[in-house]
């Protein structure tokens, strides 16, 4: 038996689907999963109880420095079992234990330039049922992850944006993630019913919440603008409309958002015309402040203490006479 772990994303998506279709042609027995950084070790832990894993994959899953000591704990035990693990990553914060891993017995496949979906086709692709589809998928997971742009009248442009949407809805909603890998492998359709009435859904919401936006701006300088939404049922959609604010306003844009009691989470998009590596500054200025995350250069996430919201935001302000 073989387990893909992988990321809820479009990246991870794609790749996971590229990876299930070349093991189901080999006549293997493949489990699909779904994990974010933050809760890989949780994840791992429950696939450590599995007897006779012959291998798992871990896809576009980046390493969370915070949780970071519970995941080696776990990945230990999993390999003690004999399990070969394979790990296919595009984040720096995963290849900073590059070496790590491999004294670990891992293999880490790995590129900075693009994404895993990338990495995945030029490794799987020739080995799929049907390339000529997969090499769509491989486009809609560089696009969804933004180191491609396809045009407006692209035919794949309209399927990437009900897709994205349909992600949006409802996010913590892994089985429909895993029905959409396995649809894409046994069906070769991109999209049907179910992801079109999801998407719809998820743009009258996005619309609700982008009404008020304006009134939750905390601060706004000439390079950065803060948006404070932590009373707001936003999860899904902070991506959505930071990405919004930071087209709009040409600012690096900073949205907060609670999911817990204990955590708010702050994502962060910067526009083309800036430069600020945010997948570098945010993960630090999280640790500092007992917290953790990763993203990448212009699209990242934290996680801190809710009672660490209001000095963490003072540091952002500091931090942006170091835009550019």
């Amino acid at each position: 038996m073989e387990i893909i772990l992988t990321h809820g994303d479009l990246d991870g998506l794609t790749s996971a689907a590229i990876v299930y279709d070349v093991l189901v042609c080999k006549g293997e027995k493949v489990s699909i999963r779904i994990a974010q950084p933050f809760n890989l070790y949780q994840a791992l832990r429950e696939i450590r109880s599995i007897n006779k894993l012959e291998k798992l994959w871990i896809m576009d899953i980046g390493i969370d420095e915070a949780t970071w000591r519970n995941t080696r704990n776990e990945l230990h035990g999993i390999l003690s079992k004999g399990t070969r693990i394979i790990w296919v990553d595009h984040h720096v914060a995963t290849l900073k234990h590059f070496l790590e891993l491999s004294e670990m017995g891992i293999t880490l496949l790995f590129e900075s330039e693009r994404c895993t979906v990338t990495i995945i086709g030029k490794a799987l692709l020739h080995l799929t049922s049907d390339p000529s589809f997969y090499k769509k998928l491989i486009i809609i997971g560089e696009v969804g992850d933004k180191v491609r742009r396809v045009g407006d009248k692209d035919p794949l442009y309209s399927i990437i944006e009900v897709l994205g949407s349909s992600l949006a809805y409802m996010p913590v909603d892994d089985a429909f993630k895993v029905n959409l890998i396995k649809m894409w492998v046994n069906e070769k359709k991109l999209v049907n019913d179910e992801i079109v009435l999801r998407a719809e859904n998820a743009i009258k919401k996005l619309e609700e919440l982008l009404k008020g936006i304006d009134e939750r701006i905390i601060y706004s300088g000439d390079k950065i603008i803060i948006i404070d939404l932590r009373d707001v049922k936003v999860h899904g959609y902070a991506g959505k409309i930071a990405s919004h604010i930071a087209s709009k306003t040409g600012k690096v844009a900073l949205l907060a958002f609670n999911t817990n009691a204990y955590e708010t989470i702050i994502t962060c998009r910067v526009p083309p015309s800036r430069e600020f590596n945010a997948s570098k500054i945010l993960p630090e200025l999280a640790e500092k402040y007992n917290g953790g995350g990763g993203g990448h250069e212009k699209a990242a996430s934290i996680r801190i203490p809710v009672t660490m919201f209001e000095d963490v935001i003072k540091e952002f302000r500091k931090l942006e006479s170091q835009i550019k």
